[in-house]
């Protein structure tokens, strides 16, 4: 939780700051950073406009703990990390429609990227996470020197799942089975992480 401790119950601070970021995050994902007021948030939450200083300390830190993706999210990812390397490529994509299929973490995942679409700022935040999170965490499973491209390459199955699937809500594919989903993009994770990769075409240039 980015929240500071503060005065009261724990669990009202905690109540309180969660209500305040639910409210930041549609916020920045619909009016963008320019858009969102502390004031406005504060009423969408209905805090006192107070807390959300006392919480967060101003707009850019609220805005850094909205991009903060929920704990199930780096947790799916590591768990998937783990599986044996022949069967990992099933485990991102498993791991991936487990978070998109949860409401409330979905909930979050999606503000997140809508808010990095409207602010350099926030697209900025959202690649260091991205990078802690997730191609930090895949490359050091593999052991050779194109660990950080495999890793690079397994994103963009993943990512572009989210966003054909979940974000602009493609007909095909939103309305597939989660085991259909799997069979078709597995393979090809599978192969980011151990087949060969080719040579670069450039390198011939």
């Amino acid at each position: 939780m980015a929240a500071r401790a503060g005065r009261g119950p724990r669990g009202e601070r905690g109540a309180q700051a969660d209500r305040i970021l639910a409210a930041a995050r549609k916020s920045f994902a619909e009016q963008g950073y320019l858009g969102t007021s502390l004031r406005s948030v504060a009423q969408a939450a209905d805090v006192d406009p107070t807390l959300v200083n006392y919480y967060f300390s101003n707009k850019a830190g609220l805005l850094k703990a909205a991009l903060e993706p929920p704990a199930a999210f780096g947790e799916g990812i590591a768990e998937a990390a783990r599986v044996p390397l022949e069967e990992r490529g099933r485990a991102f994509v498993e791991a991936a429609l487990r978070m998109w299929d949860d409401p409330a973490t979905s909930e979050v995942l999606r503000s997140i990227i809508l808010a990095a679409s409207h602010e350099p700022f926030a697209m900025e935040q959202l690649r260091v996470v991205f990078s802690t999170l997730v191609l930090q965490v895949v490359s050091a499973g593999l052991a050779d020197e194109e660990a950080r491209l495999r890793a690079e390459l397994v994103a963009t199955q993943i990512v572009g799942l989210a966003m054909t699937r979940y974000i602009w809500a493609i007909d095909g594919l939103a309305r597939m089975s989660s085991e259909q989903v799997v069979r078709l993009i597995a393979p090809t994770v599978q192969h980011y992480l151990t087949g060969a990769l080719g040579e670069d075409p450039a390198a011939h240039g």
